[in-house]
This record gives C-alpha cells, sequence and structure tokens, in this order.
C-alpha cells in the first residue's frame, strides 16, 4: 500500500509511461468505454453526434471524401467511419480495442455498410497503405511521447498516396491554460468506470511548464 501511495506523489517524467494498449483493453473498461463513445450527449470519449457531424462536414467540404480511400486510426466503435463510408468513402478503420471493433463490425454489417476494421495497434503493427486521406481524431496524437509522434508521421506519410491528406486533431494553447493541477482519492472513482467490484481511485493532474 505505502508504494502505490508513494509513486502517487511523485512526478513522474513526460511520457515515461505508456500504458494505453494495456488500460483500455482490460475488458470491464473496455465495456465502459464503448458505453461513453456511444453516449450521444456527452464529449468524455467521443463527441457528440452533433460535435461529430460537424467535424465530418468540416473534412468533407475540404477534401470532398466521395470515392476517396480513407483511414481512420484509433477509429474505436465506427462513430466517424461510418459517416465517412455515408460520404461515399471507402473506409478502413483502425483500433485496439477488440470490444470496440466488434461493435462497429456488426453496426456496419447491420447498416448495410462495406467498411473493412483492423485490429492492430497503429503505433507499432504493420498498417496499410494506399489511402488519399487519414485521420487520427479526438487528441490522440498529443498523448504520444515526441519520439513516437515522429514515428508515426513517418508511418502516416507510408499509407498514403502522393498528395494525400492527414487530418490530426489536437489542442491548442488554449486548452492548457485551463488546466491546473489538482489531486483526488475517492472510492469507486468516476462511478466504477475503473473496476466492477469496490475500489478507492486516485487522479491527479499535474503541469509540465517548460514542456508546455
Amino acid at each position: 500500500m505505502y508504494t502505490a501511495l508513494h509513486a502517487f506523489t511523485q512526478r513522474p517524467a513526460p511520457f515515461s509511461l505508456y500504458t494505453s494498449s494495456a488500460l483500455w483493453t482490460r475488458p470491464h473498461v473496455a465495456r465502459q468505454m464503448l458505453a461513453f463513445h456511444l453516449d450521444r450527449e456527452n464529449d468524455l470519449a467521443s463527441r457528440s453526434a452533433a460535435g461529430i457531424d460537424a467535424i465530418v462536414d468540416w473534412i468533407d467540404d475540404r477534401v470532398q471524401l466521395k470515392d476517396k480511400a480513407v483511414c481512420d486510426l484509433g477509429c474505436g466503435p465506427g462513430l466517424y467511419a461510418a459517416r465517412f463510408a455515408d460520404r461515399g468513402a471507402g473506409v478502413t478503420g483502425i483500433d485496439f480495442s477488440q470490444h470496440s471493433l466488434d461493435h462497429a463490425r456488426a453496426q456496419a454489417a447491420q447498416d448495410g455498410q462495406d467498411i473493412r476494421y483492423l485490429h492492430a495497434d497503429y503505433t507499432a503493427d504493420p498498417l496499410p497503405a494506399g489511402f488519399d486521406l487519414v485521420t487520427l481524431i479526438y487528441y490522440d496524437f498529443g498523448v504520444l511521447s515526441p519520439e513516437q509522434r515522429s514515428t508515426l508521421l513517418a508511418r502516416i506519410h507510408d499509407m498514403l498516396n502522393p498528395g494525400g491528406y492527414l487530418i490530426l486533431d489536437v489542442l491548442g494553447m488554449g486548452s492548457w491554460k485551463e488546466v491546473a493541477e489538482k489531486s483526488s482519492i475517492e472510492e469507486n472513482l468516476m462511478g466504477g468506470f475503473w473496476s466492477e467490484g469496490p475500489y478507492v481511485g486516485m487522479q491527479k493532474t499535474l503541469r509540465y511548464e517548460d514542456d508546455a
């Protein structure tokens, strides 16, 4: 117990740990994440339905999705991929959550959409090529280390056809100004999101001024 509490008080080096694939694919958490993704009224995992529609409109206005080969990295349950397909694009979605992909495939089959969904970690696993557009939406790029970002950009370059587009969804410095350092310890933090059984959750937010 002391070891866990002591670790909570420390200030880790930026990007010294990267546990996303292990964290978000835990069965209970994966189910919780899918429920958050599919909640059309909040922006906690994906944006609201209206927000997603606005982004897809923005993308379509700029690159004309019809007949484009599109890859949505980190596609989750296919909320953007399905809309891209509705605009006439040939769509591939890639995600490391099998739970979300199962939902995406079932939804595509129900809606009669021909969308290819691949189970892969886009930072490490082989990626397909031949795309006119690659998207990485909902701040995924920002959680990667500088080295991971550089590697991923090179990988995406190899995925794109000549003249292809990459669209990233990132936060601006205005959002940084709203971040305050804080810590909390709470029983069943986030209403049971992290475990089916009772637990005590610890959450800490740190600002790294020199790396902003």
